[in-house]
């Protein structure tokens, strides 16, 4: 029998993102108000395509230099936040149940280190595919390709950003557009 693998987006499924309070901590008063060579090099930095000290060097000047390299590290963190309501309980059942989870999520090292840090049930994730491995990010099929070549295809994704979720069925896989924990486990009882 092959394992039922579980492909799980982080952002927005597994945590809560706190775009307001990275731009408060910053002096932003919103997403909008961010320089777009600082947006520009932070999808760079999740795609692997620059490195940390690159990223920190276009921080630093979308910032005006007001920071430290650990306080934008530290502000940059404020973004992931608590476990999504009812995920713990869910994925623990998953687990028992023999499911296997295995993060699929567009993220740089810097939030993946926060992610195991912060994520109640990351002790339950045993693998993952990342754009800052893959040098791509989704929907690009890079990044569901390099999935299939780790792990095959999944037996359910979930992602809460529609055009991830029309790229995962495009690919054959049985995804699932994340609204809630409780959602998601009626369309895995189908």
């Amino acid at each position: 029998m092959s394992e039922k693998i579980i492909a799980l987006d982080i952002g927005g499924v597994c945590l809560n993102i706190r775009h307001d309070l990275c731009c408060k901590y910053f002096g932003f008063s919103g997403l909008q108000d961010i320089p777009v060579k600082f947006l520009h090099a932070m999808e760079k930095f999740e795609c692997g395509l620059i490195n940390e000290k690159e990223w920190l060097a276009q921080f630093r000047l979308a910032t005006g230099g007001r920071f430290t390299d650990n306080e934008m590290i530290d502000g940059w963190n404020i973004i992931i936040g608590s476990d999504m309501d009812g995920m713990p309980e869910l994925m623990s059942e998953l687990v028992d149940s023999g499911f296997r989870l295995i993060f699929f999520s567009d993220t740089s090292s810097i939030h993946l280190l926060e992610v195991y840090r912060k994520l109640s049930f990351a002790n339950l994730v045993t693998g993952g595919v990342f754009s800052f491995k893959v040098n791509a990010r989704k929907p690009g099929a890079a990044m569901y390709e390099a999935f299939e070549a780790q792990y095959g295809n999944p037996y359910f994704y979930v992602d809460d950003k529609l055009e991830n979720i029309q790229a995962g069925i495009n690919h054959g896989w049985n995804s699932h557009q994340f609204i809630s924990a409780a959602a998601m486990r009626r369309a895995l009882t189908r």
